[in-house]
């Protein structure tokens, strides 16, 4: 089975970025090293489900190029990520007990993958 364009543009999307630089406003150190980490383990166990579901970039790892992830809304549902995923779905995404970011989130104009932010 080949995996899709779509989900290895996730991986190397998340390569290029070092979990030891936080990329953009709103996350503490801390707090994107693990976000970091557990986004790469999502691409690996729940990426293709995610792809295969409809999810898109921007819906899972978007940010606000200029507030990063301090504006909610203006975040895709693994933005940030603390906790583990235990469904993922066409309708959502599953995190720690009850979490569940949305498949049709408010995508605010403008939105980018964390990957494409300049800090």
């Amino acid at each position: 089975m080949s995996i899709p364009p779509t989900v290895l543009g996730w991986s190397r999307g998340l390569a290029s970025l070092s979990p030891g630089v936080v990329p953009c406003r709103g996350l503490r150190p801390d707090e994107w090293a693990e976000t970091h980490r557990r986004c790469q383990e999502f691409v690996e166990r729940w990426g293709m489900q995610a792809h295969a579901a409809g999810w898109d970039t921007v819906s899972l790892f978007g940010v606000s190029p200029d507030l990063g992830t301090i504006r909610g809304d203006f975040c895709g549902a693994l933005m940030p990520f603390t906790r583990d995923v235990s469904e993922v779905t066409s309708e959502w995404i599953r995190i720690g007990s009850g979490r569940k970011g949305r498949h049709e989130p408010v995508k605010m104009p403008g939105m980018i993958p964390i990957w494409e932010t300049k800090r």
